[in-house]
């Protein structure tokens, strides 16, 4: 039996497989940690067979390789998205290690063969931590939310194009069946998808959750009397899911829930929504700067006048609304608005 080859095919298949992932964490993430542990296992598995090169090159036989045939008519090597091919890497090169596992032991080299198990075990921790940064996050920022009623005529997707351009950070769709049927709320959540993953701007759709998933939105918005933040979680994947609070209460039951992101308000009076609650002032907001370690939004008749204040008090992602959708010059307004945040944010 030649389990030279053996090893000499999983060597290389190991270290190509830790080079792709090492670009992904570097490239994609900028995690110097995770990259430079799979820098480290991608170096240990070449160094692991130092002095071992001639005799693991003699056994290569690259032309007359079956493989080559099976893996030519084989569709599985198919990606569907980034993620998809970070999951078949991390397969690859544990499959790839367990493999040379093996063969060192059968040859008798057992305790080289326990090293390469250490490494296999570290490299499934890494999956996991690399894995959470696929999870969307709710960026820093000014946090953008649609509403025809308020948009002084234009329509949504006019306004989310001028919104975009502006360089607002995140962008929610929130309209309600009263106004718009179900299909003319997909329609439009589809191509604001388009405008803002074309832009790289977060992407929340208030209320529709199914909708949310058809168009690959980065996340999903409910409020008290929606449907529960643990059960969204459960459909979710790696959409964001926020939840209105307007209390420490509601605060600490959404994280309970699994929530990605609160929302926190209204801070001051709002005529935005109907049947809002009362503000709940800065005593909430300090509250929840202290107290809750989830990324949240402040919320709730923030204006150009008042959002130094709303910093002030520790609000690192702030929504203003009408403030900016019914401004006659939108991009004029948010340029002003990041201006006073960049000013004001620690």
């Amino acid at each position: 039996m030649n389990e030279n080859r053996i090893i000499d095919a999983n060597i290389n298949r190991s270290a190509e497989g830790l080079r792709v992932l090492e670009d992904i964490a570097r490239f994609t993430f900028n995690s110097t940690q995770i990259s430079s542990d799979l820098r480290k296992l991608r170096h240990g598995i070449r160094f692991t067979f130092k002095g071992k090169e001639d005799k693991l090159l003699l056994s290569r036989d690259a032309a007359f390789d079956v493989g080559k045939e099976i893996s030519q008519m084989s569709k599985t090597d198919a990606r569907v998205n980034l993620k998809d091919t970070c999951l078949s890497n991390f397969k690859r090169v544990e499959e790839a290690f367990r493999s040379i596992e093996e063969q060192l032991k059968t040859k008798g080299e057992y305790e080289t063969g326990k090293l390469v198990e250490q490494n296999r075990f570290v490299l499934y921790s890494l999956e996991k931590t690399m894995f959470s940064l696929f999870k969307k996050k709710l960026p820093q920022g000014i946090y953008g939310i649609l509403g025809e009623k308020f948009s002084l005529g234009k329509t949504n997707i006019e306004v989310a194009k001028e919104m975009v351009n502006a360089g607002i950070d995140i962008l929610q769709y929130r309209e309600k069946l009263n106004y718009k049927s179900i299909k003319q709320i997909y329609d439009e959540c589809l191509e604001i998808r388009e405008i803002t993953k074309q832009a790289g701007v977060s992407f929340i759709v208030n209320d529709y959750a199914d909708i949310a998933l058809m168009v690959n939105a980065d996340g999903i918005h409910a409020g008290q009397d929606d449907l529960p933040a643990a059960e969204l979680k459960k459909i979710a994947g790696d959409m964001m899911v926020g939840i209105s609070t307007h209390s420490p209460e509601q605060a600490q039951k959404a994280v309970k829930d699994g929530a990605d992101y609160i929302g926190v308000g209204p801070v001051f009076a709002t005529k935005t929504k109907e049947d809002v609650c009362d503000p709940v002032g800065f005593e909430y907001l300090d509250y929840v700067v202290k107290n809750i370690d989830i990324p949240f939004v402040a919320i709730g008749g923030i204006k150009r006048s008042n959002l130094s204040q709303v910093i002030m008090h520790g609000a690192k992602t702030i929504s203003l609304v009408t403030e900016i959708i019914s401004s006659n010059n939108i991009s004029k307004q948010i340029k002003e608005i990041k201006k006073i945040y960049k000013e004001n944010i620690v």
